[in-house]
């Protein structure tokens, strides 16, 4: 889609990461527990801008098999970070503690309070446009494209292995991230896990 706007044409773009056919539940959220924090990042390299863009949506590769599942109270941000995987004392809040070497900048709600439903129909894109459109920047020093979701649905799905998104590795990369557990939303300054088993194939919906 292209329109006029300050005497420029603005084009939205699709750019996608990722081909695998990994199945994996835990993103971009479980709904197999009741709570959690969920994490990707996304290298400038992959991205391919070398300029400011702004972002104003994404997409997911799901499918599941329990015929339609849903969870409420769901919240996207974005923002950004010097490297490319996370570390293992990486926190909730996307500190690193004792800092090391790892740095994020500007990480904004773009959706919040949202409904993510799946149905039973086969691995389809399934779309999230933004309340708040991000700008993404790889000119600076924190370069590479985080992702936070964040599961308050205070509910679970039974069955650990439904709803799932396709995933691909990147060797020993840990470019995933998860906290999650039952009951009550893991802490912020607790520690979760760096992941190297999948990270979701998405596609961003950028204006250039």
């Amino acid at each position: 889609m292209s329109y006029f706007n300050n005497n420029f044409i603005k084009t939205n773009i699709e750019k996608e990461i990722g081909t695998g056919t990994i199945n994996q539940p835990e993103y971009p959220c479980y709904f197999f527990y009741d709570y959690g924090y969920f994490a990707q990042i996304y290298s400038q390299e992959e991205l391919g801008f070398g300029r400011p863009v702004w972002i104003k949506g994404v997409r997911f590769r799901m499918d599941e098999s329990g015929g339609q599942e849903s969870v409420n109270n769901q919240t996207l941000k974005l923002g950004q970070v010097n490297q490319v995987e996370f570390k293992s004392n990486v926190r909730n809040d996307m500190t690193q503690s004792p800092f090391v070497d790892f740095s994020t900048s500007n990480i904004t709600t773009v959706k919040s309070n949202f409904t993510w439903t799946i149905f039973n129909i086969g691995a389809v894109w399934k779309e999230i446009i933004f309340d708040t459109p991000f700008l993404y920047d790889p000119t600076i020093t924190n370069k590479h494209l985080l992702l936070v979701w964040e599961n308050r649905d205070g509910s679970y799905t039974s069955g650990s292995t439904s709803p799932w998104s396709e995933c691909s590795t990147s060797g020993s990369l840990a470019r995933s991230y998860y906290d999650y557990q039952d009951n009550s939303m893991p802490n912020t300054t607790d520690y979760g896990t760096a992941d190297s088993t999948g990270r979701p194939n998405a596609q961003f919906i950028i204006e250039v």
